[in-house]
C-alpha cells in the first residue's frame, strides 16, 4: 500500500530527471475510480505546492467501500510537450487498508516483515 507521500516523492524524481523547477509548472493529475466493472477518468490541474492537498482530496472524496481509485498519471507542458512524471500508477482501496492494518498483506516489500493489528479492549 502507497501513501500520497510516495507519489509526490515520485513526482519528485520525474521532475529531477525532466529537468523541471517544481514551483514553475501546473500539474495536471489524472485519476480513475473504479467500481465493479465500471470506471470514471477525472483529472485536476495544481501547482506543486498544492500537490498533497490535491491528492488527498480525490482520494478522500472518491475512495469508498464499494470503489478504488487510481492515480494513473501526473503530467506538466515543458516547452509545449506533456511529459509524464510519475513511474506507475498508484492504487487505493479500503479492502488493501484493512488488510494491512490486520497484517494480511502480501506485499512484503513495503511491510518487511512487521505485521500491524488492531485489537478492541474490553
Amino acid at each position: 500500500m502507497f501513501t500520497i507521500s510516495d507519489i509526490i516523492a515520485d513526482i519528485s524524481r520525474g521532475c529531477m530527471a525532466n529537468n523541471m523547477i517544481e514551483d514553475c509548472f501546473s500539474y495536471r493529475i489524472v485519476f480513475f475510480i473504479n467500481e465493479g466493472n465500471k470506471g470514471k477518468k477525472g483529472y485536476i490541474d495544481t501547482s506543486f505546492g498544492e500537490m498533497h492537498q490535491s491528492l488527498e482530496n480525490i482520494i478522500r472524496s472518491n475512495l469508498s467501500v464499494t470503489n478504488s481509485v487510481a492515480i494513473a498519471q501526473t503530467t506538466a507542458l515543458k516547452n509545449g510537450k506533456c511529459v509524464y512524471l510519475q513511474s506507475r500508477s498508484y492504487s487505493f482501496s479500503l479492502d488493501g487498508y484493512f488488510r494491512q492494518i490486520n497484517g494480511e498483506s502480501k506485499d512484503r516489500a513495503r511491510n518487511g516483515t512487521v505485521m500491524y493489528s488492531r485489537y478492541a479492549v474490553r
